[in-house]
């Protein structure tokens, strides 16, 4: 005799069909660099993070016209410094390896080369049927 299955254990599968389906073969530097992520956004946060305390140190430094004590002074002007120098060069950073992973997307993309695009009918064969349409033997 033979077992039906039972409702809890039986799988529904329904599938909707697809005209064409392309699948890209991806390295495992490729998998791993996609999954972790270039660290240039790590880069930009940091330089907006000291751009915006060097613009802050400067506005401060423009709006004071004495300091009660010199070494206050002194301190807003390393941060004005170090916060416009080490803002600049992650900025920098981020600019160049920005396209670090759409090169990698792209170079994935490549491996299939795209489809040619269908001629359009001619007037001489606009009125005739695809399947009755003369054929030109290859020579």
């Amino acid at each position: 005799m033979r077992k039906e299955p039972s409702d809890e254990n039986s799988l529904r599968i329904r599938r909707g069909r697809v005209g064409s389906v392309d699948l890209y073969e991806v390295k495992d530097t490729e998998l791993d660099m996609l999954e972790k992520g270039p660290p240039e956004g790590l880069y930009l946060n940091f330089a907006i993070f000291l751009l915006s305390i060097a613009f802050s140190a400067l506005a401060v430094l423009c709006t004071t016209i004495t300091f009660k004590y010199q070494i206050i002074q002194t301190v807003f002007v390393v941060v004005l410094v170090v916060g416009f120098l080490l803002g600049a060069l992650l900025l920098l950073l981020w600019f160049r390896g920005r396209q670090d992973i759409a090169e990698v997307i792209r170079e994935i993309r490549n491996r299939i080369p795209p489809e040619p695009a269908a001629a359009p009918p001619t007037s001489a064969t606009k009125g005739i049927p695809a399947e009755e349409q003369p054929v030109e033997p290859k020579g």
